[in-house]
């Protein structure tokens, strides 16, 4: 017990959180000083401090705004392992209202409580420590005690009082904490709303950590194909070499692009300079690139794609550029056949490219299978890969609007 109790006293956040519990203290003796004054009875002050203040802590518990700034002063003072259990935002609603009245009062009677037995104890300690060296008989909490040098032994209840006092302001200012965690914590619906921030927060990051997957594979699988053609033909067909290098630029800058704007959502920068993710407007240039790696596609598509709601049309795009980066990868070579339809309630997706010979497909770890049916689920469609035939089949059905 001693040992925690000092070692207790070694931590900064033992010193402050007494403060906090002082602050609380000096509120009803302040408002006493102003009205009716002191007297010459040291309870009744007690009593009128305790009492005076509460109908102006009641009024300022219905201030929205004292709920967040008593969040900001118990967060920096009482230091609680989770910041999260004492909660900044201001009260809305009478709960949290009624709740910051009852924190303002408890503070208060709880900082005069432990002010009053701490100063008893330290006066107790001081007049114990003198009683060797006075001449006198010495009152102590109504018990006379004839001073001198033969009663030197009471010393030993010096240390034992101060350990005493150590221990009274160390578990005051837990009580305290205790206290914020439950009056200025959270309420159920402040809880479920920021369970609902950080899921969203997640949700976008995972969905970011898609794209990068999509966009960055896409780009390096098309990269490595167009390098490995043009070393092939750098003595034959100078013309071409110098549109696979032009295609590796331009497909090294739009996965530029993407990093750039993945990194800025994570540093929180503003919306405003992050830059847009491509659409179905872009597949022009998406198939290009892939033309320009050596596979040989060819694409049909019906539809005003600028009507397609932006969700949905920057997911199609994504699930398009990952078919078309498992197509390159895993069979090089292979004619790729895109056919792309738009109705009145959907968008109809389908990539098919000829099945190559096991051994000379590279392997695969599955994350752009799933991460093409995780996009699709999300809206509400499906997406399917499979064998058919000999032919290899990605298809994706994507409705335009959420049920209801």
């Amino acid at each position: 017990m001693q040992v925690k109790i000092l070692a207790a006293l070694t931590r900064g956040a033992t010193y402050t959180r007494a403060l906090h519990v002082l602050i609380g203290a000096a509120v009803g003796p302040v408002c006493v000083l102003i009205y009716p004054g002191f007297s010459e009875s040291l309870p009744r002050d007690l009593a009128a401090s305790a009492v005076v203040p509460v109908p102006l802590l009641l009024l300022l518990g219905t201030v929205p705004a004292m709920r967040h700034a008593e969040g900001m002063q118990a967060r920096l003072l009482l230091v609680p392992a989770d910041e999260g259990a004492i909660g900044l935002a201001p009260a809305k609603g009478l709960p949290a209202r009624w709740r910051t009245s009852v924190w303002l009062v408890a503070r208060v009677w709880w900082g005069l409580l432990v002010a009053s037995v701490v100063a008893q104890l330290l006066s107790v300690t001081g007049t114990l420590a003198t009683i060797p060296a006075a001449e006198r008989i010495v009152t102590v909490l109504s018990v006379e005690i004839r001073g001198g040098r033969e009663r030197i032994w009471i010393l030993v209840f010096v240390p034992v009082l101060l350990l005493l006092t150590a221990a009274v302001v160390v578990g005051a200012g837990y009580v305290q904490l205790v206290l914020a965690k439950r009056l200025l914590g959270p309420s159920t619906s402040e809880r479920l709303a920021d369970a609902e921030r950080r899921a969203d927060e997640l949700l976008a990051r995972n969905r970011l950590a898609g794209d990068l997957h999509d966009s960055i594979g896409h780009a390096l699988t098309a990269t490595v194909l167009q390098a490995s053609a043009a070393r092939e033909l750098i003595d034959v067909d100078r013309d071409f070499v110098v549109r696979a290098l032009t295609s590796i630029e331009e497909t090294g800058r739009r996965a530029m692009d993407d990093l750039e704007r993945t990194l800025g959502y994570l540093k929180a920068e503003q919306p405003s300079a992050r830059k847009a993710r491509p659409t179905l407007a872009d597949i022009g240039q998406l198939l290009e690139a892939s033309r320009a790696s050596g596979a040989a596609v060819s694409s049909r598509t019906a539809g005003d794609f600028a009507a397609v709601p932006g969700v949905v049309s920057r997911e199609a795009y994504r699930i398009l550029q990952e078919a078309l980066t498992n197509a390159m990868k895993h069979a090089p070579g292979s004619p790729v056949d895109v056919v792309l339809d738009l109705t009145d309630e959907r968008i109809e997706l389908s990539v098919t490219n000829t099945i190559v010979e096991v051994t000379r497909r590279a392997r695969g770890t599955g994350k752009g299978l799933r991460s093409m049916r995780e996009r699709a689920a999300l809206l509400g469609g499906r997406a399917t890969a499979g064998s058919q035939s000999g032919r290899w089949i990605v298809s994706a059905h994507l409705p335009l609007r959420l049920e209801s």
